[in-house]
């Protein structure tokens, strides 16, 4: 799964609406496409970074005394024992004395004993209280240690499922519920995709859907599909084709005839070095609107301008009665006979040959009237193409102005909705026109405009209406969008520098030494013994010394080479407050075909949405509220 400028899902297709996807669309409530919502990310446990801490079991202040007492208890013991036997030894020499030698050995032993074993009882028993509180310690924080794991493992559980389980695309909605929608650039794809998006929601929310598509590639046709496999009425009506069976005159009086046909002459004709000639053009057309008895065609018309033109055959044609012939042939003098009403009553036949060749195509008496073309409920469709680019526009131009006055002879009421895709050749006065018709009855206008230039810039930002900017690939167009996105200060990195050093030290040292040391010992030994026999009893001594002197002399040297290599390195930057564009124009221009970005100015401030209208993401897991699971 991709970010926020578009899905993995694939592009829809005529063929892929079908039961599957319809279910998925056809929820009530509004959606313009979806908005990615990247899970937050997963919050630290409170307790990740403060671990229980090990309690300290110290020694008890006197046990290193105690371990000294003992060792030298020891050594005691170990003297004494020597120095006992060597006295006993002694004491064994003298006669009839011997006992006295045990009785030394036994009593100095046992005291020697004694002392040995009250100090070492002492030093174990401090020891085995130093080990029974170390592993009481050891222990409870064992159990402390597990229980704090566990706790933090469990907390770690709760962030991954409420990540998983968290929604990641959410319908994007109207909250100011504007009476206009404003598209701006976008591809086939992406306008089909809107379409579908958009008006499934819509006509499950129970509006009906009139589409009047201009761009001559079918960007209503997945949403047709889908349509008509969800059970709603749908109704198509292809431009020219359809003119013989729907009389887009009908139920028109003279004024709104001649206002329909004198807006299309001036859109048609429009440029910098033309005159407006719209109350001129009105005027004519009404003359013969206001003569004609039987229901208005665009046959009729063009045969009534061509009587005042003079150039209408009574004798062969039959397109008028004798008694409107009469009238408009006594209206010549009245409308004037100027070579400027000439050429424009010339201009306005002219313009009219494509209609009523269309109109003779089908011997259809009693057709349709445009007002029929407006659902009820469900959807509409009505598309415009031609051959020639004049003759296109000229079809695209009658039937919005026949929308136009459609939306005039209205009364406020019921949920509808009106798409005008292709609509940048119309003109900004006549979109505009249909926006304060479309606000006062109560429908929502959606306007999808392939380019943002000229006059169209004007539509960005006006009264009750939304901006949905799609692809917009030329580089001005996408800068005026960036200009409406608006700028912001923020802190860019202006200056970055990096120093980077190393230092070498090398050394070397000798050292040179003697030493000298004399010794002296002493030492001497005494003994002596006693004999007894028949003549008496005898003794002896002997005693015996030694000296040495040692004298020792030593010399050393040492030479020692070093070398050290230390790396530096400083990195520093420098922020500097500048006034960019929130939005990037390339961002823009490389938006995916199914992404938009919607402006919608609130109560509070603006808001800014990026969202996607692919339908399929309507498929992937995670998807707002109202949808079935997946």
């Amino acid at each position: 799964m991709q970010g926020p400028w578009g899905s993995d899902a694939p592009r829809i297709r005529p063929t892929m609406g079908g039961p599957l996807l319809g279910p998925r669309l056809f929820v009530p409530e509004e959606r313009w496409g979806w908005e990615f919502l990247a899970p937050g990310r997963a919050v630290l446990s409170p307790e990740a970074n403060t671990p229980p801490v090990r309690q300290e079991v110290y020694l008890p202040a006197n046990y290193a005394q105690l371990e000294v007492d003992s060792k030298r208890a020891w050594r005691g013991l170990v003297r004494y024992g020597i120095l006992t036997l060597w006295l006993a030894g002694l004491a064994s020499l003298i006669p009839n004395k011997a006992w006295i030698g045990s009785a030394v050995l036994f009593v100095g032993m046992g005291l020697t004993i004694g002392r040995y074993v009250m100090v070492r009882n002492r030093f174990k028993s401090a020891k085995a209280r130093y080990e029974s509180g170390y592993k009481g310690v050891d222990e409870a924080f064992a159990r402390e240690y597990a229980a704090w794991q566990q706790r933090v493992a469990e907390h770690d559980r709760n962030e991954a499922a409420r990540i998983a389980a968290a929604m990641r695309w959410i319908p994007v909605r109207l909250t100011s519920r504007p009476s206009r929608v404003d598209v701006f650039g976008g591809t086939s794809d992406g306008w089909a995709s809107l379409l579908t998006t958009a008006g499934a929601a819509s006509m499950a929310l129970g509006s009906s859907v009139l589409v009047l598509d201009f761009t001559e590639r079918l960007v209503a046709s997945e949403l047709v599909d889908l349509a008509i496999a969800g059970g709603y009425p749908v109704e198509m009506r292809d431009a020219p084709e359809c003119l013989p069976k729907v009389n887009l005159l009908q139920d028109l009086d003279p004024a709104d005839i001649a206002e329909v046909v004198a807006e299309t002459v001036h859109t048609l004709q429009t440029s910098p070095m033309s005159p407006d000639l719209r109350g001129l053009h009105s005027n004519l057309v009404l003359v013969v609107a206001q003569t004609l008895e039987k229901s208005a065609s665009f046959t009729r018309l063009h045969a009534g301008l061509r009587v005042l033109r003079r150039v209408y055959d009574v004798e062969s044609e039959t397109v008028l009665t004798a008694s409107e012939f009469r009238k408009l042939n006594s209206a010549i003098d009245t409308v004037g006979t100027t070579d400027q009403v000439h050429n424009e009553l010339l201009n306005l036949t002219a313009v009219l040959d494509v209609l009523v060749a269309e109109e003779r195509s089908a011997g259809i008496v009693e057709p349709e009237s445009f007002g029929a073309v407006w659902p009820v409920r469900g959807l509409s469709v009505v598309a415009t193409h031609g051959t020639a680019e004049r003759r296109k526009k000229l079809l695209d131009l009658t039937v919005f102005q026949r929308t136009l006055c459609e939306l005039r002879m209205r009364r406020p009421g019921g949920r509808q909705v009106l798409v005008v895709a292709g609509a940048d050749h119309v003109g900004l006065e006549s979109l505009e026109a249909m926006a304060r018709q479309a606000r006062r009855v109560g429908v929502q206008l959606v306007l999808l405009l392939e380019h943002l230039r000229d006059d169209l810039q004007k539509l960005l930002g006006g009264s009750d209406s939304v901006a949905l900017v799609m692809r917009l690939g030329n580089a001005a167009e996408a800068s005026a969008a960036a200009d409406y996105f608006g700028r912001g200060h923020k802190f860019e990195i202006s200056a970055l520098t990096i120093q980077e050093g190393q230092t070498t030290t090398r050394g070397w040292s000798r050292s040179v030494g003697e030493s000298k040391s004399e010794s002296h010992t002493r030492g001497y030994t005494v003994g002596g013994g006693f004999s007894s026999g028949p003549q008496g009893s005898t003794g002896s001594s002997t005693w015996s010394g030694n000296r040495a002197n040692t004298t020792t002399r030593a010399q050393n040297w040492q030479d020692s080479w070093n070398r050290s290599v230390a790396d530096s390195r400083n990195e520093s930057g420098t922020l500097s407050r500048v006034y960019e564009y929130s939005i990037e124009p390339t961002t823009i221009q490389g938006l995916a075909p199914t992404a938009f970005l919607m402006i919608e100015e609130g109560p509070a401030s603006r808001r800014v949405v990026v969202g996607d209208c692919n339908p399929f993401i309507a498929f992937l897991e995670r998807v707002g509220p109202g949808y079935p699971s997946s």
